[in-house]
C-alpha cells in the first residue's frame, strides 16, 4: 500500500523533520566533545576523571533508547517523536547553569536520555513511511546526522575561543568564573536551537502515525484514514498500481488527476488483503517469526478504542496513566525481546548489536577527545609560537577550525553511502569498506602526533570523518531494515542502547589511556573498528533487494 502513494511533498517534509531529530542528536554528542577541554579547565578535573562527563552523557543515551525504543513499539512512534528533543533541550538549558561537574554530570544525564530515543524512532518513522524503492533515502537521512556536528562546531568556534581562558592566561591566571563561560554559552544557544526544531517539528507539520505499526496492531481503520491522509498531502498523485488493489481493474483504467481527491483509492478491502504478516514474509521466507506469541503479545499489550481516542479529561488521564505504567512495566519490554531471538534472526540480532557496541566505542575513543587531541598536536607544531603570546586565542581558534574542517567532511560521506548501498557492495560490503578505511585513517592521525604535522592530521581526521560517517549512515540503514516492523524500535533501541554504554565505558578508557599516550587510544580504536568489521563480513542478511 505504501509504494502505491508513492513518494510525495509528505515524504520530502517527514524527510527533513526526522532528519531535525537526527541533526540535534549528532550536534549535542558533538557539544559535548567541544566543551570538553573547557570543563576540564574550569573545574580543574584529570584526565582519568574528565571521561565521567561524556560517560554521564552516555549514560543518559542508553536508558533513552532502552526506555523510548520499546515505547515506541508499544503506544506509536508519535510519543517519542514529540517529546525527545524537548527533554533535550529542557536539560541542555538545566547544564548551562549548573555550579559543578557531578551536577554538571547529572544534566548531561537528563539531556542523553532524550536524545537517546530520538534517533533509532525517528529512523523507524521514516523507513515505515516510505517506498521500498526510496529505501536507499534512510541512508540519506545520515546528512542530517553529519551537518549536526557542523552546526556545533561552527557555533563552537564563534563562542568558545572569545570566551574562554587564554591559551596563556599569563602571571595572574584566569578567573574561570569570569573568563571560562564560553561552553554555558554554547549549552545555551544549542538549547534554543533544538527548541526552534521542537517548534519546527510539533507546530507546523502534523505527522501522522507510522501505517506500518497501524497494521502490526491490527488498526486497519486507521492505515486508511493515515493513507488517505498522506494522499491528499501528496496532491492526490497516487500510483495507478492502488486503482488495482482496490478495485481489481485494469491499471490503463486509472482516472486523470483532474477527477478529483485519489484517496478514495485507499479503501479498508486494500489494507485487509495487505497484512503486515503476510507482506513482510512473503519476501523474508528465511524468517519464522512466531507470528502466535508475538501477535498475541502486541494485542494484549495495546489499548481499546475508546482510550485511543479519548474525548474526556478522566479518559485522557487514564491514556496518560497506561502510557507511565507500560513504560515501567519491564517484564512486558523484556516479551517484546522474544521475537528477535527466534532461531531465524537469532544470529542477526547479535551480530548487530555486537557492531552497535564495538563500533561506538572505537568511534567515541577518537571523537570525544578530537578537540583534546587536536590541542596537544597544536600544542607541539605550527601553533605553538602563536599560543605564547598572553592573552591570545590562536590555539583554541585552529583547534575549533580544525574540528569544523572534520565534521565538513563527514558530509558527503551520507550522500556517497546512499549510492554505495545499492550498488554490488550491498549493505554488509559497504559497512565493511568504510569501517576498514577508518581505521587506517586512525593510523595516519596517529602518525600525525609523532610527527607534528598539521596537513597530516587535518587530512587523516577528515578522511576518518568521511567513512566513518558512510559507515554509520549504512549502518542506521541496515538495522532498521533487517527487523520486522512488530519489533523495529525494540529491536533499534536495544541496538542504539549496545551502542551507548559502549559510550559510556569509552571515554573513562580514553581517560586513563591518555595519562601514558595521546596515541594509545588511537591504536586501540582501530583495533575495535577492525574487529567490527569482521562482525560485518559474517552478517548472514543482505537487505539491498528486499522489502520492509
Amino acid at each position: 500500500m505504501i509504494s502505491n502513494i508513492g513518494f510525495g511533498r509528505y515524504h520530502r517534509r517527514v524527510l527533513a523533520l526526522c532528519g531535525l531529530g537526527w541533526t540535534a542528536d549528532n550536534a549535542w554528542m558533538q557539544c559535548t566533545a567541544c566543551i570538553l577541554p573547557r570543563i576540564q579547565q574550569h573545574f580543574a578535573v584529570s584526565n582519568a576523571g574528565i571521561g565521567l562527563m561524556s560517560s554521564s552523557m552516555f549514560l543518559g543515551l542508553t536508558c533513552g533508547a532502552l526506555v523510548w525504543g520499546p515505547i515506541s513499539d508499544r503506544f506509536g512512534r508519535l510519543l517519542p517523536y514529540r517529546w525527545t528533543l524537548i527533554v533535550s533541550a529542557t536539560f541542555g538549558l538545566l547544564a548551562s547553569a549548573t555550579p559543578s561537574f557531578s551536577l554538571l554530570c547529572l544534566c548531561l544525564f537528563g539531556l542523553g536520555s532524550g536524545v537517546g530515543g530520538n534517533m533509532p524512532v525517528d529512523g523507524a518513522i521514516f523507513l515505515e513511511c516510505i517506498p521500498r524503492e526510496k529505501r536507499h533515502l534512510l541512508t540519506l537521512l545520515s546528512v542530517f546526522f553529519s551537518l549536526g556536528s557542523v552546526l556545533t562546531s561552527a557555533v563552537a568556534l564563534a563562542i568558545l575561543p572569545p570566551f574562554s581562558c587564554p591559551d596563556d592566561p599569563g602571571p595572574g591566571g584566569c578567573d574561570v568564573s569570569k573568563q571560562n563561560n564560553g561552553w554555558r554559552y554554547l549549552l545555551i544557544t544549542m538549547s534554543l536551537l533544538t527548541f526552534v526544531m521542537v517548534i519546527l517539528r510539533n507546530g507546523c507539520f502534523r505527522l501522522q502515525e507510522s501505517p506500518k505499526y497501524l497494521l502490526q496492531n491490527k488498526r486497519r481503520s486507521d492505515v486508511v484514514m493515515v493513507l488517505k491522509k498522506i494522499v491528499t498531502f501528496n496532491g492526490g498523485a497516487a500510483r495507478k498500481s492502488a486503482a488495482s488493489a482496490e478495485t481489481g481493474s485494469n491499471p490503463g483504467s486509472y482516472p486523470p488527476e483532474d477527477t478529483g481527491s485519489h484517496s478514495s483509492l485507499i479503501s479498508d478491502d486494500a489494507v485487509a488483503s495487505c497484512t503486515s504478516a503476510n507482506d513482510y514474509n512473503s519476501t523474508h521466507s528465511w524468517l519464522e517469526w512466531p507470528e502466535n506469541d508475538a501477535g498475541h503479545e502486541r494485542t494484549s499489550l495495546q489499548m481499546d478504542s475508546t482510550t485511543r481516542h479519548p474525548t474526556t479529561f478522566k479518559a485522557r488521564m487514564h491514556v496518560w496513566y497506561l502510557k507511565l505504567k507500560g513504560a515501567f512495566d519491564v517484564s512486558s519490554h523484556i516479551r517484546l525481546l522474544k521475537p528477535l531471538f527466534a532461531p531465524s534472526l537469532r544470529r542477526t540480532t547479535i551480530l548487530v548489536w555486537m557492531i552497535w557496541g564495538i563500533v561506538a566505542m572505537g568511534f567515541t575513543m577518537f571523537n570525544v577527545f578530537l578537540p583534546k587531541l587536536l590541542e596537544t598536536h597544536n600544542g607541539a607544531g605550527e601553533h605553538k609560537e602563536k599560543a605564547i603570546t598572553a592573552g591570545s586565542h590562536s590555539k583554541q581558534t585552529a583547534v575549533y577550525r580544525d574540528s569544523l574542517i572534520y565534521a565538513v567532511s563527514g558530509v558527503p560521506g551520507s550522500i556517497i553511502g546512499a549510492w554505495m548501498v545499492d550498488t554490488r557492495l550491498g549493505r554488509i560490503y559497504s559497512m565493511v569498506l568504510s569501517t576498514t578505511v577508518s581505521g587506517l585513517a586512525l593510523i595516519a592521525f596517529a602518525f600525525s602526533a609523532k610527527a607534528h604535522s598539521t596537513a597530516l592530521t587535518i587530512v587523516s581526521s577528515s578522511v576518518f570523518g568521511l567513512t566513518s560517517t558512510l559507515m554509520f549512515a549504512v549502518i542506521y540503514a541496515y538495522t532498521p531494515e533487517v527487523f520486522h516492523p512488530s519489533v523495529r524500535g525494540t529491536a533499534c533501541g536495544m541496538a542504539s542502547a549496545f551502542g551507548r554504554v559502549a559510550g559510556i565505558i569509552a571515554p573513562l578508557i580514553t581517560g586513563l589511556l591518555l595519562e601514558v599516550s595521546t596515541t594509545v587510544p588511537l591504536y586501540v580504536s582501530v583495533a575495535l573498528l577492525w574487529a567490527a568489521a569482521g562482525c560485518m563480513f559474517i552478517l548472514p542478511i543482505e537487505t539491498r533487494d528486499i522489502a520492509t
